[in-house]
């Protein structure tokens, strides 16, 4: 029961606050403002579990969550607010009816998005159960999992963001950093943070639920939002196609020769 109360405040708060993010979207008129809550949809979840539940795993979750959320906010809400609406979002809406084209843009993107937050961050919500008073060996390994990714997707973003700053037509893919050994280092990060995160949280009641909470992200971002979109805009794109005959798609690996 103590659970269940947990995970309905917390979808109710994600409610709330992807319904808010909907209401900035409708004022701007641009869908992909969506991208900017993603990280803190989980900071919500981090912060009102331990709201409910305060105690240490609860209190190392939300700051371990509250970091990496926070960057991953700042860091798309810059990259997006110097360009104009996301193309994926237009071809997403170009068939739909304008009569009912917000509504279906709330249920279908912002809700969604509510539903695929509470369902990642399953792990925090369960962890609220755990009774122990330190980290348990796995917590302090989950810990370093977390570390290890956040410091690999910090890293590549800021690599990426530089070399387009400076990309020239000479040097048109990056390929430098950790972008020589994987050709998205930012989602291998991104997964091995939920990947620890799940670590943590895994001594708690019904703590293998939890795992379905790394292994969406990584069904998301290996084969429907992440990964793909991305590698079928460069399908013809004869230099990136290059690059990627020499580099692998997730998992950094010594280039192939």
């Amino acid at each position: 029961m103590h659970l269940l109360n947990v995970l309905g405040i917390n979808a109710l708060a994600v409610l709330l606050y992807m319904t808010a993010w909907f209401l900035l979207s409708y004022r701007k008129k641009r869908l992909d403002v969506v991208d900017s809550a993603w990280g803190g949809g989980f900071i919500i979840v981090a912060v009102w579990s331990y709201i409910q539940s305060p105690h240490l795993y609860s209190a190392v979750l939300a700051l371990l969550v509250g970091v990496w959320g926070l960057r991953l906010a700042l860091h798309i809400a810059s990259r997006n607010g110097k360009k104009q609406n996301d193309p994926r979002y237009d071809t997403l809406t170009a068939t739909w009816n304008p009569r009912t084209y917000w509504l279906r843009a709330y249920l279908s993107i912002f809700v969604t998005q509510g539903l695929l937050v509470l369902a990642v961050s399953l792990p925090i919500t369960l962890a609220t159960g755990i009774e122990a008073t330190k980290l348990t060996t796995v917590a302090i390994l989950g810990t370093l999992v977390w570390a290890t990714g956040f410091v690999i997707e910090m890293t590549a973003d800021a690599q990426l963001r530089r070399f387009l700053r400076t990309r020239t037509a000479e040097h048109p893919v990056m390929d430098k950093g950790l972008w020589r050994y994987s050709r998205h280092p930012n989602y291998f990060g991104e997964i091995l943070v939920w990947w620890g995160i799940a670590l943590i949280a895994s001594s708690a009641p019904y703590g293998w639920i939890g795992w379905t909470g790394p292994l969406a992200i990584s069904y998301l971002i290996i084969f429907v939002s992440g990964i793909p979109p991305l590698e079928q805009r460069k399908k013809d794109d004869p230099a990136y196609q290059d690059y990627a005959r020499h580099t692998s798609v997730l998992v950094p690996l010594p280039p192939k020769s």
